[in-house]
């Protein structure tokens, strides 16, 4: 497959989870600092989100949208788009971004259904990546229309959800992308794996049971069904003792 190696990097407690409460996103993290503690020291996921950076050199950095958007949150409403929608339903690939030489990486979000609608660019926080968004046919005209107006990118491919082997195809066809990195557990991580996107899995496992039914997990996906459904077979490549007794387990992901 013609694609680009994808890695994923995530922290997690002991019993797998990923969060400490349904529908929590990464922005959580920031509004109880002292609950997220007890999670990770302080500066440890900095510290291992850097040297993932080192060691994989992504050019693609990959988020899930429910880790930006709870389920349960109220989007932003978009004006009714009354133009013939049809062409919005093409790649938007502006040559000025695309082409961009300050641009040395992507920050990317899979949001087949179109919510996450704050106009972030990305190049505010870094001015070496921009956003573009990764988007299926599902996705309301009004979205497609306010990420042109914003002038962010998007790439479309699926019917009802993004399709992702034939989007990340297209990533690595369109936008040169050679390696993705991901810190989307959940259901993200869950749908890589599932279908036979994921190459190696990074875990920052510390050393707290969390528990709970409806709190996302590592790999949220469909149940495995025998013969179709199998688990997926990794190969440990290392383990690190990092501080507080967290563990570093990184994996290869093995191919039937």
């Amino acid at each position: 497959m013609n694609r680009p190696k994808v890695v994923l990097y995530v922290g997690a407690s002991v019993d797998g989870r990923i969060s400490l409460a349904p529908n929590s996103t990464m922005f959580d993290t920031y509004k109880q600092p002292e609950l997220y503690g007890m999670l990770m020291a302080p500066g440890l996921w900095e510290s291992f989100s850097q040297t993932i950076r080192e060691l994989y050199a992504p050019d693609m950095f990959l988020e899930g949208c429910n880790m930006l958007v709870a389920e349960n949150e109220e989007l932003l409403e978009l004006p009714v788009y009354k133009d013939d929608p049809e062409s919005l339903y093409e790649d938007f690939l502006p040559e000025e971004i695309l082409h961009n030489p300050k641009r040395k990486t992507w920050t990317s979000v899979v949001d087949g259904r179109g919510r996450f609608r704050n106009g972030y660019t990305a190049e505010c926080d870094d001015p070496e990546t921009y956003m573009v968004h990764l988007t299926s046919e599902a996705a309301p005209p009004e979205y497609l229309a306010f990420l042109r107006s914003r002038n962010l990118p998007y790439l479309i491919e699926g019917k009802s959800r993004v399709d992702l082997p034939k989007m990340l195809e297209k990533v690595k066809t369109k936008l040169g992308v050679h390696t993705i990195a991901t810190s989307s557990g959940g259901k993200l991580s869950g749908a890589l794996i599932r279908a036979g996107l994921l190459d190696e899995i990074n875990i920052m496992l510390s050393p707290v049971v969390i528990g709970g039914f409806t709190i996302p997990s590592l790999f949220n996906s469909p149940e495995p069904v025998w013969p179709d459904i199998l688990p997926t077979k990794l190969q440990l490549m290392e383990v690190k003792n990092l501080q507080n007794d967290t563990l570093w387990l990184r994996y290869r992901v093995g191919r039937s």
